[in-house]
């Protein structure tokens, strides 16, 4: 591929990225992170309250380039779906769910994803915020009698 055909995959792929985020309706959010530093990608989407599950998408670039190249054009993306999950000795270590990697050409693939993973999350969370209800404040008159269980 040219390298002006791996500019634009590299833009569409960060627009699809960020439409992906705004029709999470505030649920996930889109960061731009160092893995050299944090260890996750290039772009990750987190749930927005809370650290864990996280999408992490990293940069792979043709060899002899690395992370410290400004001029640095990706060729390929790895993928990675993690959470956090408890360990016997107490730490909470992020594990890898399922990965893969995209060659740039495919990056409609990698939207497609990344989608799928943001779409089962928010619907995840949905089901979280619907299960979470607001005390009862009944106080009973009207519900004893015969034929009445304590569901009805």
């Amino acid at each position: 591929m040219s390298e002006e055909e791996l500019v634009r995959n590299m833009m569409a792929l960060d627009d699809g990225l960020h439409r992906i985020e705004q029709q999470s309706q505030d649920q996930l959010i889109l960061l731009y992170e160092d893995p050299e530093t944090f260890g996750a990608g290039h772009f990750v989407l987190y749930p927005l309250h809370g650290s864990s599950p996280r999408f992490a998408i990293e940069e792979q670039y043709p060899p002899g380039v690395d992370w410290s190249d400004e001029d640095r054009v990706p060729v390929s993306w790895t993928w990675a779906s993690e959470a956090r999950l408890p360990q016997p000795d107490g730490s909470w270590p992020w594990v890898t769910l399922s990965e893969g990697e995209v060659a740039s050409a495919d990056y409609e693939t990698l939207l497609h994803i990344t989608g799928g993973w943001a779409d089962a999350l928010c619907e995840l969370i949905a089901r979280e915020e619907a299960l979470t209800t607001a005390p009862v404040a009944d106080d009973g008159v009207g519900r004893s009698g015969p034929g009445r269980t304590f569901l009805a």
